[in-house]
């Protein structure tokens, strides 16, 4: 059966916030949750720990707030600074008794609907300031495309031709391990909140009915998802 993949994050965001806008690979997790408080009470006891305190990185949990039949409740993206790092992420956490916790307890608090993991394109709209909140809300958009170099040129134009006064920052990720499910790209719109975010819509974008015309062949869209920010874990 085939997913439709609904993240990330991530927190599934390129650049999406200031506090990962460096980052060059990320890790994204749709999850299940049926018990929040227990699950951020593990990420912050492991954020603080020595193993924790180690790693550089950025964790967001978001919670979805329309994401179709999809039974992922929220979603948890992890940010690396550089490959390198996720690789002694991954060692020091294989030897970590604080890792080893931090996974029961998610797996007690969670169950995981599907992972991927993500790499920013380096494109965006150059509105990262725009988002001032550290609880902030996206749109996420889920797309499959066939020729990135004219989807991307097709989208700096989109976003190019957006009104100054929208304050949403915009990017875009590539998917670079999906395992069978759909979508190659993301397309994450962010504002401090969703009267900010829905202020404008894709019908009143000046430039969108160009835009829809001229990728229409070479993408497809798989999902939309409205998200909250629930929590920001840093250590740079």
């Amino acid at each position: 059966m085939r997913i439709n993949l609904q993240s990330f994050t991530l927190a599934l965001t390129m650049l999406l916030f200031s506090a990962h806008s460096h980052s060059q690979i990320a890790l994204g997790f749709d999850i299940q949750v049926n018990d929040p408080a227990r699950l951020i009470s593990a990420m912050d006891e492991y954020t603080a720990s020595q193993t924790g305190q180690s790693i550089p990185g950025t964790a967001i949990l978001s919670q979805y707030i329309a994401n179709g039949n999809s039974p992922a409740t929220h979603n948890l993206a992890v940010f690396y600074p550089t490959i390198e790092g996720m690789d002694e992420a991954f060692l020091r956490n294989s030897l970590s008794e604080d890792w080893a916790k931090l996974i029961s307890e998610l797996g007690a608090s969670s169950t995981t609907v599907l992972n991927v993991m993500f790499e920013p394109t380096g494109l965006t709209n150059g509105n990262s300031d725009a988002v001032t909140s550290d609880l902030y809300a996206s749109r996420w958009l889920v797309i499959d495309v066939t020729d990135e170099a004219s989807f991307a040129a097709e989208w700096q134009k989109l976003v190019a031709a957006d009104s100054e006064d929208w304050d949403v920052n915009a990017s875009l990720w590539r998917i670079i391990g999906r395992g069978d499910a759909t979508g190659s790209h993301l397309i994450s719109y962010q504002a401090n909140n969703f009267s900010t975010l829905l202020s404008v819509r894709n019908s009143e974008r000046p430039g969108m009915a160009s835009f829809q015309r001229a990728v229409n062949s070479i993408s497809s869209v798989y999902s939309i998802n409205m998200v909250n920010t629930v929590k920001v874990w840093t250590n740079q």
